[in-house]
């Protein structure tokens, strides 16, 4: 049960990986077509692996997903005095074939898989400048066909180059924090996958991916 379900996850990766490899990040760009095997085999792993290495690098850490109606304790992560602090919001309609919307300023790219939305939808998404890797994600409580995948990078965040970056994770909150300082408590804590830069021979933790089944407010976060 776990081995399949590692192969479910790292084959969504793959299959929106590529899409984002090939995607010239517009708001309304359609995601590439090429998606994994519908019945992916353990002995597929391997294969899986292997191309996921090359367009992300290692395989460091993989994150489960937690779910606590009372709240999972957790410290939200700041940016790095690198990251220039400001509200950025990038949207755009996302339809039946999927698509891609990115924030560069703050390292964010999110891939829509096919069949992920079955109507076409406004899609907008806000990084906030509240000095936390925070994200504003509407129209709230929309919910996905498939899980769709954000991209992270941890270059310009304050656990770069430290052990907490390990154990950063997406989290979710159905409200906005009104403080975000001091321990929180997330509903959900969504998979997440910790990789280091491609072809970089590093095991650095540069980048990770969230799998979102639903929009609201997300965070990267420990705990």
């Amino acid at each position: 049960m776990i081995r399949s379900r590692f192969v479910r996850t790292f084959a969504l990766v793959l299959a929106t990986t590529v899409a984002l490899s090939c995607s010239d990040y517009s708001p309304t760009a359609p995601a590439a077509s090429l998606a994994a095997p519908t019945q992916a085999q353990d002995g597929l792993i391997g294969d899986l692996l292997g191309l996921v290495v090359n367009l992300l690098g290692t395989v460091l850490h993989v994150i489960g997903f937690q779910s606590d109606p009372n709240g999972i304790p957790v410290t939200a992560i700041k940016w790095a005095p690198s990251h220039v602090n400001q509200t950025r919001t990038v949207s755009g309609s996302i339809g039946y074939n999927g698509g891609s919307l990115a924030i560069p300023g703050s390292d964010f790219t999110i891939v829509f898989p096919k069949g992920a939305l079955t109507t076409t939808t406004w899609i907008s998404i806000t990084s906030d400048g509240s000095g936390y890797v925070s994200y504003d994600m509407k129209p709230h409580g929309l919910k996905f066909a498939k899980p769709v995948v954000a991209y992270q990078r941890l270059n310009n965040t304050a656990v770069y180059k430290t052990s907490t970056a390990l154990k950063a994770a997406c989290a979710y909150f159905s409200t906005d924090p009104l403080n975000l300082s001091g321990i929180l408590k997330a509903l959900e804590i969504e998979t997440t996958i910790i990789y280091s830069a491609p072809n970089s021979g590093s095991l650095v933790p540069e980048i990770e991916t969230w799998q979102l089944n639903h929009f609201s407010r997300y965070m990267l976060a420990s705990g």
